[in-house]
């Protein structure tokens, strides 16, 4: 009878256990708290992103100008991202180069209100790029510091998702602000609203001095939204260029790199030639980065378990024809060419889904733990230098032999990045196409 009697007080002692632990668990400071501290910036960022070609031209600039203002930003990203990686460790400090970053973008996004030529714009571009950078790859690291193993992929998916959709308020609040403002007014208020990150970020984001080798790091989802267009993937580290069975991905990533970036730094340029406003190509990056998003973060999950090659090659041929009906439109005019300028952009964005899970997909799932950070690395500097050829032969094409050439190029480009990739093998799973 004694055990008998007994055990209700047990049950009642574990209740009261659960409940207290329950109360801790709810009084806990959340560890992501500090993602939001990026909304102010990557509004500021979003905003003034599509404003950058614009601006190029409106002081004399042309399609090759605009292709170097673009590849100039790319490189320093690059360098940028070397920097503040080998710094951040030799310093063992992430939080203040996440502050720096916040006000260095913020007071080089007010600088371009002042700038009077294309010179001007090339260096400050450049201050402005280098200071995003640091920006990058720090928050990946906290994460690792802050939370557990188990939960790294859901809070580094929760830190995209909110960059991500901040990203696209940024593109809605630069419509809304070129309704009354000039270019330059709203790089003024875009400036004074990413200051907002620094006192925000002071605040939250918390000192986690970590001693790790970043190549060691996994293969994580990349951006909700392709920003590599305007901010290359950042290398932190020099990798160790092995392709470990990878070289016709690399080989494929190139080409496509390439031919992105012929399409995107010259869409607004097209834009302008053709008498649209801000406001239109804020608008069309809307509905992109929406799509993009919305995309990511809906088939992520199932791509992330499913994709490889088969879902990379499918987004690649997607992208191939909406590169090439932006080549259609080109012979169109009024309302006939803007509608399918649009859908070509719009697509561009939902094929992104498909191009940057299946790619991380097929490298996560093909390469051994050991060489797993090295080879995302190699991956991430081939992007980047693809990336950063195509911004500057873009112009030099589009200024020698037209806006169809330089389109067309890159609907090609994307379609000849299917060859490589046609019979690939996922290794763990040993897919064929």
């Amino acid at each position: 009878m004694v055990p008998t009697a007994k055990r209700p007080v047990k049950r009642k002692r574990t209740v009261l256990k659960g409940l207290e632990k329950g109360r801790q668990m709810h009084h806990r400071p959340d560890p992501g708290r500090w993602f939001y501290s990026f909304i102010p910036f990557k509004i500021s960022t979003g905003g003034a992103a599509p404003l950058i070609p614009l601006l190029t031209m409106d002081v004399g600039g042309g399609p090759a100008e605009v292709g170097v203002v673009n590849a100039i930003g790319s490189t320093a990203s690059m360098l940028g991202g070397l920097f503040w990686g080998k710094l951040s460790d030799r310093l063992n400090r992430r939080k203040i180069f996440l502050v720096a970053g916040f006000l260095g973008t913020a007071l080089s996004t007010l600088l371009f209100s002042i700038a009077k030529s294309v010179h001007q714009i090339m260096m400050i571009n450049a201050l402005y790029t280098f200071f995003i950078a640091a920006t990058i790859p720090v928050p990946i690291l906290i994460i690792t510091k802050a939370f557990r193993l188990e939960d790294w992929d859901y809070a580094i998916g929760r830190f995209n998702e909110i960059g991500g959709w901040a990203w696209v308020a940024g593109m809605v609040v630069g419509l809304l602000l070129a309704q009354f403002l000039g270019l330059r007014g709203i790089f003024i208020a875009l400036g004074m609203v990413g200051l907002l990150s620094v006192p925000w970020g002071v605040r939250t984001i918390r000192e986690v001095p970590l001693h790790l080798r970043r190549e060691t790091l996994g293969v994580y989802a990349g951006y909700v939204i392709e920003k590599f267009r305007y901010i290359p993937n950042v290398i932190t580290h020099l990798p160790r260029i092995s392709t470990r069975g990878f070289g016709k991905l690399y080989g494929s990533s190139l080409l496509f790199w390439i031919g992105a970036m012929l399409y995107f730094t010259q869409f607004p340029v097209l834009l302008r030639e053709r008498g649209f406003s801000p406001s239109v190509l804020y608008l069309m990056g809307i509905g992109n980065s929406a799509v993009s998003a919305f995309m990511y973060m809906r088939v992520g999950r199932r791509l992330g378990r499913e994709g490889g090659y088969h879902a990379l090659i499918q987004g690649l041929l997607l992208r191939a024809g909406a590169f090439a009906l932006i080549v259609l439109a080109m012979h169109l005019n009024g309302p006939q060419f803007l509608v399918l300028s649009f859908v070509s952009y719009f697509m561009a964005g939902y094929t992104w889904a498909f191009i940057g899970i299946s790619t991380t997909s097929i490298i996560s799932r093909g390469a051994s733990a050991r060489d797993r950070g090295a080879l995302i690395g190699a991956y991430n500097m081939i992007s980047s230098i693809g990336a950063i050829a195509g911004n500057f032969i873009s112009g030099f094409i589009t200024e020698s032999f037209g806006f169809t050439s330089d389109f067309g190029l890159a609907s090609l480009l994307i379609l000849l990045s299917v060859v490589p990739l046609i019979g690939g093998k996922v290794k763990s799973s040993g897919t064929t196409l």
